[in-house]
């Protein structure tokens, strides 16, 4: 059998190279044979794995949750799609968080190596995909305007210092969102489409238990009101969750179209993915068989309890 480990030296406090020859050391215990992409730029990944990745049976991709995001970008382009596991090196990891792994090496491998998977639903936005999340409006370009250097030497405080100096600059967003069975007509300072517990480092709590595998987004959004207040209202959600309801909207949906007059950034999974007057997002159910801990597993995976 066959495994590439995909890296990104460059994602956040990346220690991904220093880490590259123990990965690989303990992958020759299962794997016949393992070799190694580092990315050059963006896309690269991406391109890399939709053009070689149907020769492996194993893909690790190392890095921040914008590697993993390029790493199943390119296995959803393949008619035979590999397992896929994630080893986080990056900034806010929510990915990593999400599925049940943490920084310590040692851990992760030996999850790895376990084996443990299941299938993960995958979003398709237009002609791409996302693995967690899709944000637009107030703040959402701060994921991808934080300075390397800053992420580097102050982790996830320097995306929280990114949104001050963006808060004066941040426009709210008219739109119209429609679902599979309902429409939604306003102007919003966000809107979230998330498929996470996670968000900025922050778990989120819900008034239900989120499945990583259930068909849905759980979609929040924020009714436009004076900026400063919007801006508390995104504090106390990342806080308290869906326990704070003040101007909040929240709901399921299968699938999306949110339409705008004017065009309107789109962020998946923290990258910036276009300025866009219609965007249409559908879930690809069960798309990837990708390595977690047995506790997500058990606790967010419908039949794996």
């Amino acid at each position: 059998m066959r495994a590439l480990v995909v890296y990104n030296n460059f994602s956040g406090r990346s220690k991904a190279s220093k880490r590259l020859e123990y990965v690989c050391e303990r992958l020759k215990t299962k794997y016949d044979e393992v070799n190694t992409f580092e990315s050059n730029g963006p896309r690269s990944i991406t391109d890399y794995i939709a053009s070689c990745g149907c020769d492996y049976d194993f893909i690790l991709a190392i890095g921040g949750d914008g590697s993993v995001h390029e790493a199943i970008n390119g296995i959803m382009q393949l008619e035979k799609r590999p397992m896929i596991a994630y080893i986080p090196t990056g900034t806010c990891n929510d990915s990593a968080k999400t599925l049940g792994f943490g920084k310590n090496i040692k851990k992760t491998m030996k999850k790895i190596l376990d084996g443990k998977s299941s299938k993960l639903d995958i979003f398709k936005i237009n002609d791409s995909y996302f693995v967690y999340g899709l944000a637009a409006g107030m703040l959402t370009e701060i994921s991808y305007d934080a300075s390397h250097k800053a992420k580097k030497n102050m982790g996830k405080f320097a995306y929280y210092l990114q949104g001050l100096k963006a808060y004066k600059d941040t426009k709210t967003i008219s739109v119209r969102v429609d679902t599979e069975t309902k429409r939604y007509e306003g102007s919003y300072s966000m809107l979230l489409a998330l498929n996470t517990r996670y968000l900025a480092g922050f778990k989120i709590h819900r008034k239900k238990r989120i499945y990583l595998n259930d068909g849905t987004l759980r979609v929040t959004m924020i009714k436009k009101t004076k900026k400063f207040y919007n801006l508390i209202d995104f504090a106390m959600f990342l806080i308290f969750g869906e326990l704070y309801s003040h101007n909040m909207i929240h709901f399921d949906a299968k699938k999306l179209t949110i339409t705008s007059a004017s065009a309107i950034d789109i962020n998946t999974d923290g990258e910036f993915f276009g300025k866009i007057n219609e965007t249409n997002v559908e879930i690809i159910p069960n798309a990837i068989d990708i390595i977690l801990s047995q506790r997500v597993l058990k606790r967010h995976f419908i039949n794996n309890k």
